[in-house]
C-alpha cells in the first residue's frame, strides 16, 4: 500500500498535503501533555515494530504481497491520535531513508495507513468492546483499519485514470481504474493482510492490557509490572527483528508498487506522469539495501537503523528519561553492537560511530581519548599483521569496528542507568551493586593509602619495602572486600530483596 511517487498526479496529492499538515500539527497538540517518560518508550517500541511488520512482505497467490500496519495496535492503547502519528512517522523515515513509498504521494500514504487506519480501528474497538469478547473487538479493530486504508488507496489509485489524461485519452499517471484496483487492493486485504492484522492487533492488544490501562490513554505503568513484562516486550521486538530477513522470501512486489519496466512489458508504454515523477527523489538506502552487503544483512541493519531511529525521536520528544528509557536504549545498544560486528561496510560503521559521538555530548572527547587509548593497546600488534599481509582494507576494517565498538560501550556505560537497566533481577541488581561498591571501595582505599605514604616519605623506598607495601595493601583491600560485601549482603537481606 506505499504508493511510489509517480503514481498519483498533483492535482490529488497538493490536496491531501493540504489536509495531512494540520491534521499532524493538530495530533502533536494533543498527545504532547498526554505522554510521559513511562509511556513514551514503549510507544517508541511499538512504532519501530510498526515498520518492522511492515516489512514481512507476505506472498498472496497473483504474483503480489502484502504487509500488516499495526496502527490499529497503536490506536487502542495510546489513542487514535498516537497511531497516526506513529504510522506517520515510519513511513516518513520509509521514504526518505529506503525509498518505500514515494515523497509526493507520502501524505496520502499516511493518510491512508495512518488516520484512516488509526481512527478507524480505535472506534471499531469503541463500538464493539461491550458487546463482543475482548480478542474478537481486537481482531476486528485491526481488520477493519487495514481493509479501510486499502479502499482508501484503492480509491485514490482508481481516480488517477478518469482525472489525468492527455487528449488522446491515454493515462498520465496511475493507469488502472476501479475495478482493477479494488478487486486487487481490498480484495487481497479482507482474504489475507486483514486477518494478519486482525490476529497481530488482538495478540498484541492483549498482552499490553496486563499492565497498561487502555481506558486511560497516558496512565502510568503499575509500580509492580514496569520491570520483567517490560523488558520481555524489548526482547520480543528484538526477536522479531532478528526474523526480519524472512521478509526477502517473496520477490514479488506488492500490487502497485512496481517497477518501470512492469508498465513497459503490460502496456507497452511508460506513462508519461510516472517516466517524469518516479526518479526525481533516490533514497540512499532504497530497497533496504546498503552498499556492498548481502540482501540479508541490509535487510537486518535496516531494521535496526529504524528502530534506533524511532527510539531517539521518541526520546528527545519526551524530554525526559525515565528507567524505561533506560531498559530501552540498553536493548538499542546490544543491537547497535552485533550490527557493528556483523557488518563488513566501513560506511555503515563510521555512520554509527558519528552518532555516538553526536549522542555524547559534553563527553565526546574524554570518550575519543579513551577509546583511542584502548584501541592502542588491544589491536597495535593485530594491526602489524594486517601491515605485514598489505591488507589495508582488512586493516582500516578492523580498526574501525574495534574503535567504534569500544566508543559505543564507554558511551552506554556513561549515559545509560545499569541500576535500573537491570532492576527486572534482584540477583543481577545486587551483582551490580556489590561490584560497583568495592570499585568505588578500591578507590578511596588506593587513594587514602597513596596520601598517607607521600605524607610520611623522606627517601625513596627500596625495592624489597616496596613489596612490602604492596602486600599490606593487597592484605587491607581483600580484609577491605570482605567487610563491604557483609554490610551490602546484610543490607539487601533485611530489605528482602534477595
Amino acid at each position: 500500500m506505499h504508493i511510489p511517487d509517480g503514481y498519483i498526479s498533483p492535482k490529488v496529492f497538493v490536496p491531501f498535503y493540504l489536509l495531512f499538515i494540520p491534521l499532524v500539527v493538530k495530533g502533536f497538540k494533543k498527545m504532547r501533555h498526554k505522554m510521559d517518560e513511562q509511556v513514551l518508550p514503549l510507544l517508541s517500541s511499538l512504532t519501530a515494530l510498526s515498520f518492522i511488520i511492515m516489512m514481512f512482505n507476505v506472498p498472496v497467490p497473483g504474483g503480489t504481497s502484502g504487509h500488516a500496519l499495526g496502527a490499529a495496535l497503536i490506536a487502542i492503547l495510546f489513542g487514535p491520535w498516537a497511531g497516526f502519528l506513529s504510522v506517520s512517522l515510519v513511513l516518513l523515515l520509509q521514504a526518505l531513508l529506503f525509498g518505500d513509498g514515494g515523497i509526493t504521494t507520502y501524505a496520502i500514504n499516511a493518510m491512508a495507513m495512518g488516520y484512516v487506519a488509526s481512527f478507524s480501528g480505535y472506534y471499531t474497538w469503541k463500538v464493539l468492546k461491550d458487546k463482543v469478547p475482548d480478542n474478537i473487538s481486537y481482531f476486528f479493530s485491526g481488520w477493519v483499519s487495514i481493509v479501510l486504508a486499502s479502499a482508501v488507496v484503492a480509491v485514490v489509485l482508481g481516480v488517477e485514470p478518469l482525472i489525468a489524461k492527455n487528449p488522446q485519452g491515454v493515462p498520465v499517471y496511475f493507469p488502472y481504474g476501479f475495478k482493477i484496483t479494488f478487486p486487487a487492493v481490498v480484495g487481497s486485504t479482507i482474504l489475507v493482510f486483514g486477518i494478519i492484522e486482525g490476529l497481530f492487533t488482538a495478540f498484541g492488544v492483549s498482552y499490553f492490557r496486563r499492565y497498561l490501562s487502555v481506558e486511560n490513554v497516558g496512565q502510568h505503568i503499575p509500580e509492580g509490572k514496569r520491570t520483567s513484562d517490560v523488558l520481555l516486550f524489548f526482547f520480543v521486538v528484538v526477536l522479531i527483528l532478528l526474523l526480519v530477513p524472512l521478509g526477502l522470501i517473496t520477490e514479488s512486489p506488492a500490487w502497485g508498487e512496481w517497477e518501470l519496466g512492469f508498465f513497459q512489458q503490460h502496456l507497452g508504454f511508460i506513462p508519461q506522469g510516472i517516466q517524469k515523477l518516479s526518479g526525481w527523489y533516490v533514497a540512499p538506502l532504497a530497497d533496504y539495501s546498503l552498499p556492498g552487503m548481502g540482501a540479508v544483512a541490509s535487510y537486518y541493519l535496516s531494521a535496526i537503523l529504524a528502530f534506533f531511529f524511532m527510539t531517539l525521536v521518541f526520546y528527545f520528544f519526551s524530554g525526559k528519561r525515565g528507567p524505561v528509557f533506560d531498559k530501552l536504549f540498553f536493548v538499542q545498544y546490544l543491537l547497535v553492537l552485533m550490527a557493528v560486528v556483523v557488518s563488513t561496510n566501513p560506511v555503515f560503521i563510521l555512520a554509527m560511530l558519528l552518532v555516538s559521538m553526536a549522542l555524547s555530548g559534553k563527553d565526546i572527547l574524554r570518550l575519543l581519548v579513551r577509546s583511542f587509548l584502548a584501541l592502542l593497546f588491544f589491536n597495535l600488534f593485530s594491526s602489524f599483521y594486517f601491515l605485514f599481509e598489505k591488507n589495508y582494507n582488512g586493516l582500516l576494517l578492523f580498526n574501525l569496528r574495534s574503535f567504534t565498538l569500544v566508543y559505543l560501550t564507554l558511551l552506554a556505560g556513561k549515559k545509560l542507568n545499569l541500576f535500573a537497566i537491570l532492576s527486572f533481577s534482584p540477583q543481577l541488581g545486587y551483582v551490580l551493586s556489590l561490584a560497583y561498591s568495592q570499585i568505588t571501595n578500591f578507590v578511596v582505599t588506593y587513594q587514602v593509602m597513596k596520601q598517607a605514604m607521600e605524607s610520611r616519605r623522606v627517601s625513596k623506598i627500596s625495592f624489597f619495602h616496596s613489596y612490602r607495601i604492596i602486600g599490606v595493601q593487597v592484605n587491607l583491600f581483600v580484609q577491605k572486600a570482605m567487610e563491604n560485601s557483609r554490610e551490602i549482603t546484610e543490607a539487601i537481606k533485611s530489605r528482602s530483596m534477595l
